[in-house]
This record gives C-alpha cells, sequence and structure tokens, in this order.
C-alpha cells in the first residue's frame, strides 16, 4: 500500500514532487490524534522514498502538515551507491532534507565508518556533522574528537576538541583536524603532536599535513621534531617515518638537550634511527657552558651519535666543514674541517688551522685540544708545530718544532714539550729593560711559562745557539722560519664569526674529510 504525504503550499508542480515524502510501505498505519496529532501512526516493515533516499523503520509518525516524520526502531537510510545511515531513532524534515539521528548512530559511506549517538545529515549537500563525540573508522585510521563534519561529495572530515588519530604507527592529538578519508591525509589547522608506537620521536606543528597512508608529511607552522635527546624545529619540516628523516628549511634549530648545543642554520637534516643530524647554510654552533658559551660556525655542521661507548648512549660527536671559526673568552680558532668529541671536550682541527688562547697563537697541519677540568687542557700540535707569545706589539716570543704539546692552566700556556727540531726565540730583560734575544736550537725542549714569560727551559741533549744584544738585533733575527702572526683574522665575538674575512680565501684548504676525523667521528 502506498500512502502519500503532500506539501500543503502552492508551489509549481515539480517542486512539490520534489520535496514529497512518499511512504511506500507499512504494515499497519492509523491515525489518532489522542496519541500524536496531525500524524499517521505506521507500524511494521515500514519504507519512505524522498527523492533519491530510501528510508525504512520498524515504525514512524508522518506528518502531513509539514512533510516529516519520526522514525523508531532499525532505522536505516540508503542515499546514492555508497551511503548508509543507521539509528534508533531519526526525525526527517522533507522541506530541508535533514535526517536527525539519535543513539547507537552509524554512517557506512564508501572507505569509512562512523558511530555516535547524536548525527545530522544535510541529504541536500551530504554533510553530516556530530556534537557530542563520534568515532570513524577506514581503512588505516580511527579518528575520535567531540565535535566533527562529514562532507561526502568531497570526501572530507572536519574534526575539533579532544580530537584522536590512531594508525598502526603513531597516534596524532589535535584539537582541530581536517581529513581527506580518499587519500588518507591529516590537514594540520592548529596544535598537533604525532607521537610513533614504536620510535621515541614526537612531531609537532600548528599547520600542514600528514599522509597516514605513506606516512610522510609537510609541516608549516612552529614545527618541530622532538626525542629523547634532540629537538629540530624549522619554518618548514619535512618527514618521513619510514626512512625516519626529517628535513627543515628556513630558521632551523637542532637542540641537543643533553650536552646543552644548539645548531642553528637554514638548512637541516635529523634521521631519528641514526640519532645523525647536520646543518648546513648560516649554520652556527652553540655549546652553553657553566661559565661561558662557545660559538661556531661553519658551512656544514653535524653531529652523530658516539657508538664507542655503549654505557654512554647521550655521547655525541661533532664535526664542521669548510670555513669553520669559533669563539669563546678563552679559546679561538679557525680551519677548514673540524671533529669535536663532546665526552672529553676533545677538538680536532685540520687544514690551517690556528687556536688562540689569551695572548697565545698556536699553529700546525693538525691541532687536538682537549679542555679538562680539573686543569691541565692540552694541546697536541703536529707538524709544522708553532706557539706565538706577545711579548709586546711588536716582540713575540716562538716556540716551533715537528710536534708540541702543550699544558694549559686556567686558560694560559704553562708547559710546552717540544720534540724534533725543536726551536725557541725569546726576549731577554734586565730590570724592566730588553737586553738581548735567545735563540736556541735542539731535538728536545720543554719550557715553563708565566703569563707568556719563559720562567725555565732545558733542552735534550745540549743545545746550539746564541744571545743577541738587543741593538744588534736584525730582521731575519727576530722571526723563526714559519712564523705568521695572524691576530687580525681571529673573531673578536661571536657576531665575528661570518661572513669569512676575504683573506682568508688565500689559506682555505681542502673539503675532503680527514682520515684521522674520519677514524675519530665516523
Amino acid at each position: 500500500m502506498i500512502v502519500s504525504v503532500f506539501i500543503q503550499a502552492i508551489q509549481p508542480q515539480d517542486l512539490k514532487k520534489k520535496r514529497r515524502v512518499d511512504i511506500e510501505n507499512a504494515d499497519l498505519y492509523t491515525y489518532d490524534t489522542a496519541i500524536v496529532a496531525n500524524a499517521q501512526r505506521l507500524i511494521g516493515n515500514v519504507r519512505f522514498r524522498h527523492n533519491d533516499a530510501l528510508m525504512y523503520c520498524d515504525s514512524a509518525y508522518s506528518y502531513s502538515d509539514s512533510n516529516r516524520f519520526e522514525a523508531f526502531g532499525n532505522v536505516h537510510i540508503i542515499q546514492g551507491d555508497t551511503l548508509n545511515l543507521y539509528g534508533d531513532k531519526m526525525t526527517y524534515i522533507g522541506d530541508l532534507r535533514l535526517a536527525r539521528f539519535l543513539h547507537n548512530v552509524k554512517m557506512v559511506d564508501k572507505s569509512i565508518t562512523l558511530t555516535t549517538e547524536a548525527l545530522d545529515f544535510d541529504m541536500n549537500t551530504n554533510i553530516g556533522y556530530y556534537n557530542t563525540g563520534g568515532k570513524i573508522v577506514d581503512t588505516a585510521n580511527v579518528l575520535t574528537s567531540m565535535i566533527g563534519r562529514y562532507y561526502s561529495n568531497e570526501d572530507l572530515l572536519f574534526f575539533k576538541d579532544s580530537v584522536v588519530l590512531t594508525n598502526k604507527d603513531f597516534v596524532l592529538r589535535a584539537d582541530t583536524l581536517k581529513y581527506n578519508s580518499k587519500t588518507e591525509r591529516a590537514f594540520i589547522v592548529g596544535p598537533t603532536t604525532i607521537t610513533g608506537t614504536d620510535k621515541d620521536g614526537v612531531l609537532y606543528s600548528e599547520n600542514g599535513w600528514y599522509d597516514t597512508k605513506q606516512n610522510v608529511a609537510e609541516l608549516y607552522k612552529a614545527s618541530k621534531i622532538t626525542n629523547k635527546s634532540q629537538v629540530l624545529e624549522a619554518d618548514t619540516l619535512f618527514y618521513d617515518r619510514a626512512s625516519g628523516n626529517g628535513r627543515g628549511k628556513h630558521r632551523v634549530t637542532l637542540t641537543d638537550t643533553t650536552n646543552k648545543v644548539v645548531i642553528k642554520g637554514k638548512i637541516g637534516v635529523y634521521n631519528e634511527n641514526t640519532k645523525i643530524a647536520f646543518v648546513t647554510d648560516s649554520a652556527m654552533f652553540i655549546q652553553y657552558g657553566k661559565k661561558d658559551t662557545m660559538y661556531m660556525h661553519a658551512d656544514t655542521l653535524q653531529t652523530k651519535p658516539d657508538t664507542a661507548d655503549v654505557n654512554r648512549k647521550d655521547d655525541k660527536y661533532f664535526m664542521a666543514y669548510r670555513k669553520v671559526r669559533f669563539h669563546k673568552p678563552d679559546l679561538q680558532g679557525q680551519c677548514d674541517s673540524l671533529g669535536y668529541r663532546m665526552k672529553d671536550s676533545t677538538l680536532l682541527m685540520f687544514y690551517d688551522p690556528v687556536l688562540w688562547s689569551e695572548r697565545n697563537q698556536m699553529t700546525a697541519e693538525k691541532i687536538q685540544y682537549t679542555a679538562k677540568n680539573p686543569d691541565p687542557g692540552i694541546a697536541r700540535l703536529d707538524n709544522s708545530a708553532f706557539i706565538v707569545m706577545v711579548e709586546d706589539s711588536v716582540k713575540f716570543n716562538q716556540i716551533s718544532g715537528k710536534n708540541i704539546i702543550g699544558q694549559i692552566f686556567e686558560n694560559k700556556l704553562r708547559i710546552a714539550d717540544v720534540n724534533g727540531n725543536a726551536q725557541t726565540l725569546y726576549y731577554l730583560k734586565d730590570k724592566n729593560k730588553y737586553s738581548g734575544m735567545n735563540r736556541m736550537l735542539s731535538s728536545k725542549i720543554r719550557l715553563h711559562l708565566t703569563e707568556n714569560k719563559i720562567d725555565s727551559i732545558r733542552f735534550y741533549p745540549k743545545p746550539e745557539g746564541k744571545v743577541i744584544p738587543i741593538k744588534e738585533l736584525q730582521t731575519e733575527d727576530i722571526q723563526l722560519d714559519g712564523f705568521r702572526w695572524r691576530e687580525s683574522e681571529k673573531p673578536v665575538n661571536q657576531y665575528d664569526l661570518y661572513p669569512i674575512d676575504e683573506k682568508r680565501k688565500k689559506n682555505a684548504g681542502s673539503s675532503k674529510i680527514p682520515a684521522l676525523v674520519k677514524k675519530l667521528v665516523l
């Protein structure tokens, strides 16, 4: 039996037909104003049709004067080829084509299933929305939130308030989120954290997208990747969970919380599996100490874990390549390649390295410097080693040899052991007046110094040399072979680390990683 409910307003016939709700079936229908006024009661296998939608229920009230009905028990709407709506109760407003479901509500459309306790669905626009909490499940993810909107035509979902997306690889939490159910891509539109289920890394952003199918992300605002000891931040972050790679662009900051190190630059890469990271383009290394801070600039800065000691997993190696310059109050230096072992504060400098400590300048083919607490710090100068100590603006005490090992106390050179073709040149004073210069040569020399002045000196074996009276000094007497005073290249503060002075170009070394650096850090 088919009973039709017609809209009473006078309208064009085609619009009437479009807005009419048809009752296609009911086992029993009655009309009793004592129960519900202006309504037919339909019982058993009830079926309605409205345009292209079929609606089923156990029983219903149909209101002819308002073109609406209330459905009860096993309510089911079929819209088109893919959309199915279920619930215990529904109110359908035909003029608006609006279905309001209550209790045990379920919507199935294409690949997704939505469950909630209350859902409004606009069948004109195919948009559903809930405000009392809901859950959506698709082929890869489970999403829950207090407020949700589903745009069926665009395969797009909008979530707000206590949003949680659960995937086999991660859990996403946000206040606001958009999600495309066809591409399985989540669009971040507010503070969002993504935590891996099998890794210690946490992703945070306030704008961008995360492809849950490919496990890749592109993030644009306040974005960072955090693990137990490192944080990578940037204006733009690209992340690939499969490879563990995170890439940052523009205002990149890599923070090592364990070693109190910050590396900044314009481009950065971090791998959460290997814990290897590097930063380039205006790269700056900053290490905070109890008393002072070290600043270092290079073309490329890199960190990696020290795997030699399994009991100290937080130890790091740090490397700098090309145009390396650093500054701290008691120590400055430059070279072309540098390795820094953080667990014992050891610097390895290669390719025309120079180190300044107080009024001392140290050069060699390779310099190794280890700061120790308590003192002494150790400086090892290998091959063509040279130490210059300032006497005054035109006078320089000098030490040279094949290798030099210097002991540094309170940031001052106190002991120097010179091995191989050891030479010294130092000025002599008599009653605060310079009386002459002592030039000595031996196989080995040990010097004890105070405030850059030589207190005592020992030679092994007996030395060769002479004392030259101050009045008889010639230009060639005041310099050992290889002497270069390079104070003009010394960085005066952290702001003087780059751009590199043009005159350094003539001293630029190779960009290859030295074998000794590889041995230390690779």
